[in-house]
């Protein structure tokens, strides 16, 4: 797999929240892939599966070890940034669209 994986790969590989958990135990001893395939996981997987693994006091160390030094995988980017700012300006004009039309006085 490489950096870009498509859909149709994240279904072939997805990991189960043991998977993962078993994969991050033995981090850093694992390959490229076996990173990749957690990165996907983390990014990717169901939120509950994911919250649960990131609730999980005993995988702690090796989650946080794993964040670190694959830091760049889970940062924001600038047009998931753009959209949730878009999104909540959309909203504010809606809300005083609203406010506007409804406000005592306005007829």
């Amino acid at each position: 797999m490489n950096a870009y994986t498509s859909d149709q790969e994240v279904r072939e590989f997805q990991l189960t929240r043991q998977q993962a958990a078993d994969l991050l135990y033995r981090y850093p001893n694992v390959s490229e892939a076996e990173a990749k395939l957690i990165i996907v996981f983390l990014r990717k997987g169901r939120h509950l599966d994911v919250g649960m693994l990131i609730a999980d006091e005993r995988l702690k160390l090796y989650l946080d070890r794993f964040m670190g030094d694959h830091a760049r995988h889970f940062r924001i980017g600038l047009g998931e940034a753009a959209a949730v700012i878009a999104m909540i300006a959309g909203f504010l004009v809606i809300c005083w669209l609203v406010w506007e039309a409804i406000k005592p006085g306005s007829l």
